[in-house]
């Protein structure tokens, strides 16, 4: 099984937001108040999520994406590797 975090390093930060856990760029922390796009596309508002919001299913195309993201990076390093 692979880690969304290794060895590619960060793919995506998690936020709970309208009852879905969305993917957002690692580009920087996201924090209560800030506008981002999401990695499939939506425009959302952070918010500081409570225990139950981290219960929501997560958003079936930003997982996706994140997955693409973790492979293309693996795939980057292995190249860069040999």
């Amino acid at each position: 099984m692979h880690d969304m975090f290794q060895p590619a390093g960060l793919v995506a930060y998690w936020r709970p937001v309208d009852g879905v856990r969305h993917g957002l760029l690692p580009t920087e922390p996201p924090y209560p108040g800030q506008e981002r796009e999401t990695l499939c596309g939506t425009t959302v508002t952070i918010f500081k999520p409570t225990d139950l919001d981290w219960l929501a299913p997560t958003c079936g195309p930003c997982w996706d994406e994140a997955r693409s993201r973790r492979d293309a990076a693996e795939a980057a390093n292995k190249a860069g590797a040999q």
